[in-house]
């Protein structure tokens, strides 16, 4: 038998250890949620025994193909979630194809497909999918690593003898032959009884807690509504404040702008009225000097820049009506007598060098080839 199963990624005894585990753990959950959402046991499942075949095929469905994707959680979630979701609509399918009976439906569920599955559901698939294989899968190794070969095989064939006898039972049942074999009505009244006092302590369980811990989520609820409004309250004030103060810094800062443009405009002004002065009180022969001004070349056009820096001096009296230019010792007489000095220097400086460029020229003429 082992070589037949040989394509299984566990042992056989192993994998119907782990598909009964697995059956009973989504068994339980199962009324575990529709004792919190109905607020009354139901004793879900198609078979009267506390097992759902859908979640063991389904959860070793998932554990045989994303096994190796435990460390990739959106691979393992989105695959358990396909994985289960195909199971559920085959087995919704083919037992209302046998029967012409629905287990559960979901058509007043959005995104559904003829109530077998629905997108709601195949999320919770991938979560509590995702969530068993991180922790219910070694737990599960873990008792199974403990049995010997013995308890293995023994715990198998029990449970599948109650499994079998269970279908048969619920098949009978259904199609209505329990009522002419009495036989077979208290097998299927027996299961069911055990089975419906497993599950009905179960939802007392799940009963007293949700009782005793009603006022406080009640009061979580309340005090999460209160913060949630203060909390949106204080994200518009926030929101508001943040609005004025981003308005009074544009405004500040226009009115920096409109300064500073002001002050810049009055300094261009007051320079270039200086500048222009400063050309027209100029003499014809100053403005060629300046004209002729080398101010990188070290010569005697520094000395010209020092005068005129020293007579260009706010201090020094440079408007024509402050002095008289007909006088000899008047102070713009003076400055331009000295410039005009500098300048025929400079002139005779030029002449002098023009001669000696023109004599080594002659002199490279009149070399013998």
């Amino acid at each position: 038998m082992s070589q037949f199963f040989s394509f299984l990624p566990f042992p056989f005894v192993d994998s119907m250890i782990m598909f009964f585990i697995y059956g009973v753990v989504g068994w339980v959950v199962e009324v575990i949620y529709y004792g919190i959402t109905e607020g009354k046991f139901i004793n879900r499942g198609f078979l009267n025994g506390p097992l759902c075949p859908v979640y063991g095929i389904g959860f070793y469905g998932v554990i045989w193909f994303f096994l190796p994707f435990l460390n990739n959680f959106p691979v393992l979630f989105f695959g358990s979630a396909l994985v289960c979701t195909i199971v559920e609509l085959i087995a919704g399918v083919v037992l209302y194809w046998i029967f012409h009976l629905r287990w559960w439906d979901y058509s007043d569920y959005r995104f559904n497909f003829h109530g077998f599955i629905c997108v709601r559901f195949s999320i919770y698939w991938g979560i509590a999918c995702s969530l068993g294989m991180f922790l219910l899968h070694p737990a599960v190794m873990k008792v199974i690593s403990f049995m010997n070969r013995p308890v293995r095989l023994g715990f198998v064939f029990t449970f599948s003898s109650i499994l079998i006898i269970d279908i048969i039972v619920s098949v009978f049942t259904i199609i209505g032959f329990n009522k002419k074999v009495a036989f077979i009505s208290g097998i299927s009244g027996g299961i069911r009884k055990s089975s419906d006092y497993v599950g009905s302590k179960i939802y007392d369980t799940v009963d007293t807690i949700v009782t005793k811990t009603t006022p406080a989520v009640n009061a979580t609820t309340t005090r999460y509504a209160e913060f949630t409004a203060m909390y949106g309250a204080h994200r518009t004030e926030e929101k508001e404040l943040a609005a004025k103060h981003r308005a009074e810094e544009r405004e500040l800062l226009a009115s920096y702008m409109s300064t500073g443009k002001e002050t810049f405009a009055k300094t261009r002004d007051a320079a270039g009225k200086k500048i222009r002065n400063t050309f027209l009180r100029l003499a014809p022969y100053e403005v060629k000097m300046l004209g002729a001004l080398q101010t990188n070349t070290e010569d005697e056009n520094e000395e010209i820049i020092r005068y005129l820096k020293e007579h260009f001096d706010d201090n020094f009296p440079v408007s024509a009506k402050e002095d008289d230019p007909e006088s000899k010792d008047s102070p713009s007489e003076i400055y331009r007598k000295t410039v005009k000095e500098v300048v025929d220097k400079e002139e005779k400086s030029l002449k002098d060098l023009e001669k000696k460029q023109k004599a080594k020229k002659g002199k490279k003429e009149k070399k013998p080839l």
